[in-house]
C-alpha cells in the first residue's frame, strides 16, 4: 500500500493504490470498457480499477436481476457485446446449455434471452481479467473524485482511496421520477415504490392487490411479466400521458432496411418524410416496419449528428414517444402476457393526466382524467408504482460524487438535459465549453451528444473507441509524478 496521507472533507485518508484509469460503474459500458483496455490498452496488472458496488461487473441495472420472467428486448444475434466477436454472446448461450435450459426463450427465428443469461455471460468474459488483475474491481459507491496534484482522487464509501491519470463516468441510469401529483401526495408511503429495479422491491405486493403503474414504457411491462411470472391475480392499471405501448418485436429477424445517411436529413420533418417514404417501400417488399427501425438504430448516430441543435431539440419535443415505442419494443413474450391479461380484463391501459392522489393507510386513490372524452376516474389502489424511466435530467444530482464535479466546475448536463456533456472523443466539457483532460464519459449518459446509445453494440462501439484514445495516451507512472 501507498502511504500517503491527504486531506478530504477534514480528514486524512490514506491512498489504498494507485492505477492508470478508474472506471466507475460496472455495468456493461464499465465492464466493456475495461476488458478493452485490459485486452489492447497496453496498461499493467492493477492499472485499471472499477468501482461498482455488484458482485460482478458486466450486469448494472439493466440485466443484475435474478427474475426468470425478465428478458433481453433484443433477439440474442443482436447483443454484439464483443466488437471482435459479434457471435460471441448467442454462442455462449448454445455451449452453456443455457438455451436448453430456457425452451421458452425461441420465437420464431430469434432467441429472446433470459436477463440473468447475459449477466453470467459477462460474468465470465470478465472473471480471466479479474483473476489475473488486469482489471481490479472495487465492490464500494464512489462518494468523492477530487482533482489533487494533476491526478484524480477517487474515494469509494469505505474509505478505498485511488489516485488515477483518468476518471471514466460509467454510471448507470438515474432512478425514475416520479409525476408530480405522486411525488408531493406520496412521499414516504410505504405502499408507493418509487424505484421498482431496487431488489425486493415488488416482493409486498399480494397476489390480489390491486396495482397502479405510472408510465407504459419497457419497465412498466418488466412489471406485469414479473408479478403474473409469480402468480398476480389482481388488476394492473397502466398509465401514462400517451397511452402508448411499446410495440413488438418481430419474431422472423428481418435485416435492417433503409439508408438514412446518404442524403440526410437536416430538419425533423424531413426525417419523417424520410422514415414514412421508408416504411411504406419496406411494405411494399414484403418487410416489416421493425426493419426500418432497425436500421435507424444502426445509422442513429449519424442520423442526429445531422439535425441541426434545434431539430434534435424539435425531434426530442415532438417524435421522441412515438420513436421510442418503436425503437425500444418488447420481446414477444412479454406481448404474449399482455394480450392475455388484456383479454382477461385483469390489465388495464389508461391515458391521460393525474389530478388528484388521496394518501390512506392501506390503500391509495387517485383520481384520472381520461383521453379524449376527459372523464374524471376514481380509482383506489393498493400500490402505486413509478416506472416513468430515468430521470436523466437530474443525473448531475443523482450521486454525490457527480454533484461534487459540477460544483467543482468539471462537468455539466448536456443541451438536452438527457445527460452530461462531452465531446466528439467522449471527453467531458465544463461549463466554458473546454474539453476536461483524462474526464471520460461512457455509455447512455454520453447520448446527448451521439444520440443513439443505449443498446449493447453501440456501447460496446464507443468504449472501444474510449479505449483506443486512452491507449494511444500510452502509460505513464502516476506514482512518479506524484511524488515528483
Amino acid at each position: 500500500m501507498l502511504r500517503i496521507s491527504i486531506p478530504l472533507q477534514q480528514k486524512a485518508f490514506q491512498v489504498s493504490g494507485t492505477c492508470r484509469v478508474v472506471i466507475i460503474g460496472g455495468g456493461f459500458s464499465g465492464a466493456s470498457l475495461a476488458r478493452q483496455l485490459a485486452l489492447h490498452g497496453g496498461l499493467a496488472s492493477g492499472d485499471i480499477v472499477v468501482f461498482e458496488p455488484r458482485e460482478t461487473l458486466g450486469a448494472g441495472v439493466a440485466y443484475d436481476t435474478a427474475d426468470p420472467a425478465l428478458r433481453l428486448n433484443v433477439a440474442a444475434n443482436r447483443m454484439r457485446a464483443l466488437p471482435e466477436d459479434p457471435a460471441a454472446f448467442i454462442d455462449w448461450l448454445g455451449k452453456s446449455g443455457r438455451l436448453k435450459a430456457d425452451p421458452d426463450a425461441a420465437r420464431g427465428d430469434s432467441i429472446y434471452a433470459r436477463r440473468q443469461d447475459f449477466a453470467s455471460f459477462m460474468r465470465e468474459v470478465m472473471q480471466p481479467l479479474l483473476d489475473e488483475e488486469k482489471v481490479v474491481h472495487i465492490r464500494e459507491r464512489v462518494e468523492h473524485v477530487k482533482r489533487h496534484g494533476g491526478l484524480w482522487l477517487v474515494q469509494g464509501q469505505s474509505s478505498t482511496v485511488y489516485l488515477a491519470d483518468i476518471v471514466v463516468i460509467a454510471t448507470s441510469h438515474p432512478a425514475p421520477r416520479a409525476p408530480a401529483p405522486l411525488a408531493l401526495a406520496l412521499n414516504g408511503h410505504p405502499r408507493f415504490i418509487t424505484d421498482p429495479s431496487r431488489p425486493g422491491a415488488l416482493d409486498p405486493i399480494m397476489p390480489d392487490d390491486r396495482v397502479f403503474v405510472a408510465g407504459a414504457g419497457l419497465t412498466a411491462l418488466d412489471i406485469v411479466a414479473s408479478r403474473i411470472a409469480r402468480g398476480h391475480a389482481g388488476t394492473t392499471t397502466i398509465f401514462s400521458r400517451s397511452g402508448l405501448l411499446p410495440r413488438e418485436q418481430d419474431t422472423a429477424n428481418p435485416a435492417p432496411f433503409g439508408d438514412f445517411t446518404t442524403s440526410p436529413a437536416v430538419t425533423a420533418r424531413m426525417l419523417l418524410r424520410q422514415v414514412r417514404a421508408c416504411l411504406a417501400s419496406a411494405n411494399e417488399a414484403g418487410l416489416p416496419w421493425q426493419s426500418v427501425f432497425d436500421a435507424l438504430r444502426q445509422q442513429g448516430q449519424a442520423i442526429w449528428r445531422n439535425l441541426p441543435l434545434n431539430e434534435q431539440k424539435r425531434f426530442l419535443r415532438h417524435l421522441r414517444r412515438r420513436f421510442e415505442t418503436h425503437r425500444y419494443r418488447m420481446p414477444p413474450q412479454n406481448a404474449e402476457v399482455m394480450q392475455k391479461e388484456l383479454a382477461t380484463g385483469r390489465l388495464r391501459l389508461r391515458a391521460g393526466r393525474i389530478c388528484r392522489v388521496e394518501r390512506i393507510a392501506h390503500r391509495l386513490q387517485l383520481d384520472l382524467i381520461l383521453k379524449p372524452e376527459g372523464i374524471v376516474e376514481r380509482c383506489s389502489f393498493d400500490w402505486v408504482i413509478a416506472a416513468t424511466g430515468p430521470d436523466h435530467a437530474s443525473v448531475l444530482k443523482s450521486q454525490p460524487w457527480l454533484s461534487e464535479l459540477e460544483r467543482n466546475g468539471f462537468v455539466i448536463a448536456d443541451r438536452h438535459g438527457v445527460g452530461i456533456a462531452c465531446d466528439e472523443a467522449s471527453r467531458a466539457v465544463d461549463p466554458d465549453g473546454k474539453v476536461v483532460e483524462n474526464l471520460f464519459v461512457a455509455g447512455p449518459l454520453a447520448r446527448g451528444l451521439f444520440g443513439e446509445l443505449t443498446g449493447v453494440p453501440e456501447i460496446a462501439q464507443q468504449t472501444k473507441a474510449i479505449a483506443e484514445s486512452i491507449g494511444a495516451q500510452g502509460a505513464r507512472s502516476v506514482v512518479g509524478r506524484f511524488l515528483g
